[in-house]
């Protein structure tokens, strides 16, 4: 059944609840919370994930001018601190009525709204990577793959692209992250013919000669560089491909440089150039993943909402869960784990130049 899109218009963007005008919010039956750290220390790096949202709301407000006052968005400032986003939530939900919150930049913050979405039934959208048990609650969908997830496309990609038969793993063993890519990688790697021919910790600077005598033909390393990681600059002297992601080796080595990430605007797909066009007019510069995932998901959860009116009283969790949505990359799926799947981008950095290699396609 088509959906009639009659009567909806999105609320003028504003940075706190109170601001809004009454009369928007009063009047709209489906409202959309955002929480993020426009204040304290982490209000420099989520700059983008509003100017996102802002960016996908006037653009549906252009596509469709015709539309009047069903949804709002409405927004609250976490401070960079878990106690005030659970009280920023905790106000969106009882003054609001809000239906869906989009999650904060601080996983640290969404780690804290768990247990207020799950007792409201509300759904939570992450714009940043995750680990697996931030996503095992069942109202939280993710829409840029977890730690463990490009853990496992690198190790799919090293095999079946790049044709790597025996790999090193440098980690970090006391950093999560760390840990589940690793799994992934290794699930992923072994699974597609690969080798892994030892895994060894970040600090283990003693025992490069060994890791050498192994022979690899490439290295994942889910380790971030830091005091205890001299190992990392070792292997950087080495022309032996690196895999990695974002998060990870931020310095230029001899060797190729592989990274797994959910956007890079130097993808040529026409759908990641509209948007990169769209957001350096609008705000002057190029976005980054955090800015991608944020408009996907303003874009996603505008959709959701009018698919659930055409089946009658279907909850807007299931409509996410079982609907086809468009996203930058086209069309996407949540899995039953509840992450978004859709192409993702791999780049290849060498002397300091990164490119474009292709995409993978998560399975």
């Amino acid at each position: 059944m088509k959906v009639k899109l009659t009567k909806i218009f999105l609320s003028t963007w504003m940075f706190s609840t109170a601001a809004f005008a009454q009369a928007n919010l009063k009047d709209a039956n489906f409202k959309v919370g955002l929480i993020y750290p426009k204040t304290g220390p982490l209000a420099v790096y989520a700059d983008t994930q509003a100017k996102a949202v802002k960016l996908g709301l006037e653009e549906f407000r252009q596509d469709h001018p015709e539309l009047a006052v069903q949804i709002a968005v409405v927004v609250a400032d976490d401070k960079s601190l878990a106690s005030e986003g659970l009280k920023a939530a905790e106000r969106l939900i009882e003054t609001q009525k809000i239906n869906m919150l989009i999650g904060s930049f601080s996983n640290t913050v969404n780690q804290a709204l768990l247990d207020i979405a799950g007792k409201n039934n509300l759904p939570l959208l992450l714009t940043r990577t995750s680990s697996e048990d931030l996503i095992a609650n069942k109202q939280v969908f993710a829409m840029v793959p977890t730690h463990r997830w490009y853990g496992r496309m690198l190790g799919f990609y090293a095999v079946q692209s790049l044709k790597k038969k025996r790999a090193a793993i440098i980690f970090h063993p006391d950093d999560a992250i760390s840990l589940e890519m690793n799994e992934g990688f290794k699930e992923a790697f072994v699974k597609s013919g690969g080798f892994i021919v030892g895994t060894w910790a970040a600090d283990q600077k003693d025992l490069w000669n060994d890791i050498k005598m192994t022979e690899p033909d490439s290295y994942f390393v889910p380790a971030a560089f830091g005091k205890r990681e001299p190992l990392l600059d070792l292997i950087l002297t080495s022309e032996t491909d690196i895999l990695s992601s974002t998060r990870f080796f931020r310095k230029a080595g001899k060797g190729a440089l592989y990274r797994a990430q959910s956007f890079t605007p130097q993808d040529p797909h026409k759908g990641v150039k509209d948007f990169v066009a769209l957001y350096e007019k609008r705000y002057g510069q190029k976005p980054d993943e955090l800015a991608a995932a944020s408009y996907e998901t303003i874009r996603i959860i505008l959709q959701a909402y009018f698919l659930s009116l055409s089946v009658k009283d279907q909850p807007m969790l299931d409509t996410i869960q079982s609907k086809d949505l468009g996203g930058i990359y086209g069309i996407g799926r949540f899995t039953k784990d509840r992450n978004f799947m859709r192409p993702i981008p791999i780049t290849r950095e060498v002397k300091g130049v990164e490119e474009f290699k292709g995409r993978i396609q998560p399975e």
